[in-house]
C-alpha cells in the first residue's frame, strides 16, 4: 500500500533571530502511481510540522483527483480512518482503494489530487502535502502493467420451467464497475420465439426470484441470429430468463455476458 503523509498545521512566518532552528523544514512527498486492471490501495497519515501523528479519530477526509488540463476533479474517494489499536485516540492513519472501476474514465496521463477535511461539509479545510504549505500532490494513471481485457462470461446451462428458461446467478463484478460501467450481451437463439430478459439483484447470494427485478429485454421471432443488448449500472448479481411463445419449441443454447 503507498503511504502519504498529510500536515494538518497553520501558516505562519517565523523570524530567527539567532540563526536557523530547522525545526520547520520543508518535506517534499513523492508522486503516487495508480495502474489500470487491479484495485489501488493508497494511505495517509496526517501529521503535525513536528512530525508528529495527529488525533483523527472524528475526523473526515476526503480525497480528490483533479485534470490538470480541465482543473476538474475527476474522481472523489472519502477515506477511512484506521483503528491503530490504540485505546485513547487513532492516530494519523485513513485510507481509501481506488478500483479498476474508478480509472475506466480516466487517460493514462498525471493529475494532481489533494485532500480536505470535509467534518464540516459546509467548511471544507485543507491539509497539506508538505511544511512548504503546498496543496496538491501529484498522481500518475498508468497502464500495461496488468491485463485489462477480460473474457465474456458463457452461460450455456438453464433451468426449464414450463416455457421459461432461467439462467443461475452471475456476478455483476460491483467492485471494478460504476454506475457508467457498460454491460454487453450476445443472444445465441435456435428458432426462438419469445422475450429475453435480464434481471438484476443487489443480494450477494439471492435466493429466490423475489430477489430479482428486470433491467432490460428484448423480444425475438424465430430467430437463431445473434441478438444484441446492453445496460450500464452496479449489481451484485444478473441472470438471465428467456420466456418462449407457447406453443413453440425454440431455445437459447448460449448466452455471452461481459461486465
Amino acid at each position: 500500500m503507498q503511504t502519504v503523509q498529510r500536515y494538518l498545521i497553520n501558516q505562519m512566518v517565523i523570524a530567527y533571530v539567532s540563526g536557523y532552528h530547522g525545526r520547520n523544514s520543508k518535506v517534499y512527498d513523492r508522486r503516487l502511481t495508480l495502474h489500470r486492471g487491479v484495485s489501488n490501495p493508497v494511505s495517509f497519515t496526517f501529521k503535525n510540522e513536528d512530525q508528529k501523528a495527529q488525533d483523527i479519530t472524528a475526523k473526515t477526509y476526503e480525497l480528490n483527483i483533479i485534470d490538470t488540463e480541465s482543473k476538474k476533479a475527476v474522481l472523489t474517494k472519502t477515506l477511512t480512518v484506521l483503528d491503530d489499536g490504540s485505546t485513547v485516540s487513532t492516530k494519523g492513519d485513513a485510507s481509501c482503494t481506488i478500483t479498476d472501476g474508478d480509472l475506466l474514465k480516466l487517460d493514462a496521463k498525471f493529475y494532481n489530487f489533494s485532500v480536505s477535511d470535509v467534518t464540516n461539509s459546509d467548511n471544507p479545510e485543507i491539509t497539506y502535502s508538505d511544511t512548504g504549505y503546498a496543496a496538491a500532490g501529484t498522481i500518475e494513471v498508468l497502464d500495461g502493467a496488468y491485463a485489462q481485457h477480460v473474457s465474456s462470461t458463457s452461460i450455456s446451462t438453464f433451468t426449464l420451467s414450463s416455457d421459461t428458461f432461467t439462467s443461475g446467478a452471475i456476478t455483476g463484478r460491483p467492485g471494478i464497475n460504476n454506475n457508467q460501467a457498460l454491460h454487453t450481451i450476445a443472444i445465441y437463439p435456435k428458432n426462438f420465439t419469445g422475450t429475453v430478459t435480464v434481471q438484476g439483484t443487489m443480494e450477494t447470494t439471492p435466493s429466490s426470484d423475489n430477489d430479482y427485478f428486470d433491467i432490460t429485454s428484448t423480444s425475438l421471432t424465430a430467430s437463431s441470429s445473434i441478438s444484441t443488448l446492453n445496460f450500464t449500472g452496479v449489481f451484485q448479481n444478473v441472470r438471465f430468463k428467456a420466456v418462449r411463445d407457447t406453443g413453440t419449441t425454440g431455445r437459447v443454447d448460449k448466452i455471452l455476458y461481459r461486465q
